[in-house]
Order: structure tokens, then sequence, then C-alpha cells
């Protein structure tokens, strides 16, 4: 693909804890890294103040009234599974974090956390919700190029991606070499794609099923 892709934007921290004090030193503790959270006090406040056109690293508690942490975190995998999540709990135990691991938590912290970890831990969060905020902006640039070509293309691309040459492709299909050469040379024209072959990788990479052709 095109490697004149724009710059990613600034990531963002979110904490969300139902305890004010608690809020207020993660808050004061992430300043000193020139970290400004946005502080959320429940689930309901994260999804309103959530911003998804920005990587975030979301610092969550396990724990909370009418919307717990690993609710949230199920929801938040529906719309956002870019996002890094760090788990914080004064009742964890070794199957809740490992449950939210498995779930796609970067990572999982006790109450009273040493302030270095979590700021080593957020640090972190920061540069991994970058990698796959950027993975997902990609994959969702390939899908839409994608969207774009007709039937018969996505049909080609299919059978390209499987494996097949030209010529099994022109045979599978019924049709001359020569044309199923054309589709692979407007296949590569619309993708924006630098030749088919990383066109391939990138569907690969990040698991793109192609569209069936219409029927």
């Amino acid at each position: 693909m095109s490697d004149d892709t724009p710059s990613l934007p600034p990531a963002v921290v979110y904490v969300v804890d139902d305890d004010p004090d608690l809020c207020e030193s993660v808050d004061w503790l992430l300043a000193s890294i020139d970290i400004k959270p946005v502080i959320c006090h429940s689930a309901d406040e994260l999804l309103a103040a959530y911003d998804g056109s920005r990587p975030a690293c979301i610092v969550l508690d396990v724990r909370m009234p009418r919307m717990s942490g690993a609710r949230l975190q199920e929801k938040l995998n529906e719309f956002a599974p870019h996002a890094a999540i760090i788990f914080v709990s004064a009742h964890g135990d070794i199957r809740m974090s490992v449950a939210t691991i498995q779930a796609g938590a970067l990572d999982f912290l006790e109450k009273p956390y040493d302030p270095q970890q979590l700021l080593e831990t957020v640090q972190k969060g920061v540069e991994r919700a970058q990698t796959r905020f950027a993975e997902h902006r990609a994959r969702v640039g390939v899908q839409r190029k994608i969207s774009s070509l007709t039937s018969r293309e996505r049909e080609i691309l299919t059978l390209v991606v499987e494996g097949l040459p030209s010529q099994n492709i022109a045979r599978k299909l019924g049709m001359s070499v020569k044309t199923v050469d054309v589709h692979r040379a407007r296949i590569k024209s619309k993708t924006d794609a630098d030749s088919i072959n990383t066109l391939v990788r990138d569907v690969l990479r990040y698991g793109i099923d192609v569209p069936p052709a219409d029927q």
C-alpha cells in the first residue's frame, strides 16, 4: 500500500474508577510524566467521553457499580478492540486477571499498586494503543478499498489470495489469462497497492475477509 499514510493523532489516557480519591491520585501521578488523563467515575462516563478517532489507553477498575469493568471491556471489544486496557482492582485474583488478559487486556494491577509500576504500565499501554490503532486504521483502509471492487474483481482477488496463478484462475472461471491479468491490473489500481502481492500480504496480515462475489 502507499506509504504516505497520515501521522497518528496523540493517544488519550482514560482513568475509569468510582473512587474519587484514587482518580485524583492517578491524575497527579500521570501529570508527573506529562500525561493529562480523562477521568471517568463510571463505565457510562467512559462510553460518553470515548473518542474513537484517537489511540486510547484505559486504566480500568474491575469492580464498579451498574457496569463492571469486565462488562465494559466486552463492550469496548465490540467497537474499540484497538484500545489498550489496563485493569486495576483491590479484589483481584488469578482467575479474574487471567480472564481479562485472555479478553485482550494489556495488564492487571492490584491496588494498592506501586506508582512506578503504574507509570511504566501506562507508558507501555500508550505505545500498544498507538500500534493497535495504526493497524486498525490500516485494516479499515484496506477493507474500504476492497469493497470498491466489482463482484468479478473480488472473485479473482479471493483466488489470488488462495495462491492460484492467473492460468489456474482463468481455467477455473472460464476466461482467458489475458482477461484475468486485466482484472488483476484493475484490482491493483483501485486499491492503490504497490503490487498484487503486497495487497495479498495486507489481506492476510490483517485477517481481512474479501466479500464474496454477488450471486
